[in-house]
């Protein structure tokens, strides 16, 4: 065979200028067409889409340099040939797929149900949920078989079967009824210890063999059952109900710090809930409740203080709610009243006069109105008599590189001028005691 001279061959020119410019192009645009090819068709990243989805059976050619002007859902001429959605695996139709046999079986359960056979609905439905799983029937079987379970009264196994029903579809279009009953259960099982409860709301004792109620602790299932509603649909108009009785099941239990939590998660996460204020009053009052004394943490006192504040700018036009809260505000002034002056009596019983001084005089200034402020009076007659000696400072504060303690940033009063461990400023301001 003769070779071909590709020099002196002018048939060959064209085709090699053809193959200079795509050379070009792929160079300039980093071989973008290919590499989207390459990965569109590699198995390992993805799968590729098939004719049916793109809706062209033309080459890829073809598709590059003609492209369709419908789209994926089009032809040529624009006008859609078939409805489809993007969802993890491409392009899908939205038509569920046909199963003759599977729409006979669930019609023929409906049909028991709606007869009132409930014992052999649910025997149908529950063959239809496992037999179907994972299929628009097995979803619909798991929901009227919970829904079976709660019209035949077994409350426990209806709300096992509803969390199975969100578990396997977590975007079923159930959510609402589910959330809804599962609320209802949650109501049922808290009237069995709820004293002003109509004896007709109450469940018979033979009810923990039955299924009605959990054989023990019906009151922790119903509380778990109002996590459900809460967490299944946190946007729903049970949330707010769910996470309220939630906290008032703590608040009856005397558990208030878990109440006031609640009560706050309902302050933050709804607030347009008519139970808004409600929410914050009682709040204030598990704070209050939930301070043991002045020997301990007075965090409660300091947030009962805030969300007083925040109820009286939300709802500045209620006065009668208003004027309670003034009082919460006095109870807790004189808490923090109380608080000082044991400090101070500490300071008096130790020695430290001049510290004990600091903080007397801090309650008279602070608390004037407050029968703190008059025993502080008394205590600061009786501290004038008392000896004073000027205390030298320890060696650790006169070293070199030592911090001031009475500087902001210093540690606490622990050295020669006294005070109680972790007092800081509190220990006053030392240097004669």
């Amino acid at each position: 065979m003769a070779m071909v001279n590709l020099q002196h061959d002018p048939r060959l020119l064209p085709i090699l200028r053809l193959w200079a410019v795509v050379a070009v192009l792929l160079a300039t645009s980093g071989c973008s067409t290919w590499n989207a090819w390459r990965m569109g068709t590699d198995s390992s990243l993805s799968k590729g889409p098939t004719k049916d989805e793109l809706g062209d059976d033309r080459n890829l050619m073809a598709r590059w340099l003609t492209p369709k002007v419908g789209g994926p859902s089009g032809d040529a001429t624009g006008k859609a040939r078939s409805p489809l959605v993007l969802g993890s695996n491409g392009w899908k139709p939205m038509k569920l797929p046909s199963n003759p046999q599977a729409d006979t079986e669930f019609q023929a359960a409906e049909t028991l149900f709606q007869q009132g056979k409930l014992a052999e609905a649910e025997a149908a439905f529950k063959k239809i949920a496992k037999d179907r799983k994972g299929t628009p029937w097995g979803e619909k079987g798991q929901f009227y078989l919970a829904e079976t379970l709660f019209q035949r009264g077994k409350y426990v196994a209806s709300e096992d079967n509803f969390e199975i029903l969100i578990k396997e579809y977590p975007g079923t279009l159930y959510r609402g009824k589910l959330v809804a009953r599962e609320f209802a259960i949650a109501q049922t099982w808290l009237a069995e210890d709820d004293p002003k409860a109509k004896a007709e709301q109450k469940l018979p004792w033979t009810g923990r063999f039955t299924g009605q109620r959990p054989m023990i602790d019906a009151h922790g299932h119903a509380l778990r059952a109002l996590e459900h509603v809460r967490q299944h649909d946190p946007d729903g108009p049970l949330s707010d109900d769910a996470v309220l009785r939630i906290a008032d099941e703590h608040m009856s239990t005397g558990d208030y710090e878990l109440a006031a939590m609640h009560y706050d998660q309902l302050t933050t996460d709804h607030p347009k809930s008519p139970y808004l204020q409600r929410a914050q009053l009682a709040s204030i009052d598990a704070r209050m409740k939930n301070y043991i004394g002045p020997e301990y943490d007075p965090s409660d006192l300091d947030k009962a203080r805030e969300m007083i504040k925040q109820t009286m700018v939300t709802f500045p036009d209620r006065p009668a709610s208003n004027e309670k809260l003034y009082h919460t505000l006095d109870l807790i002034n004189d808490q923090e009243a109380e608080r000082n002056y044991l400090v101070a009596d500490y300071y008096k019983r130790t020695g430290k006069v001049a510290s004990a001084e600091y903080m007397y005089g801090k309650i008279r200034h602070k608390w004037p109105k407050s029968e703190w402020a008059a025993k502080a009076k008394t205590d600061l007659a009786s501290l004038a008599k008392m000896p004073r000696k000027e205390s030298l400072p320890s060696k650790i504060m006169t070293a070199p590189g030592s911090v001031d303690p009475f500087s902001s940033g210093g540690p606490g009063m622990n050295g020669a001028t006294g005070g109680m461990p972790g007092m800081g400023m509190m220990g006053g301001p030392g240097g004669m005691n």
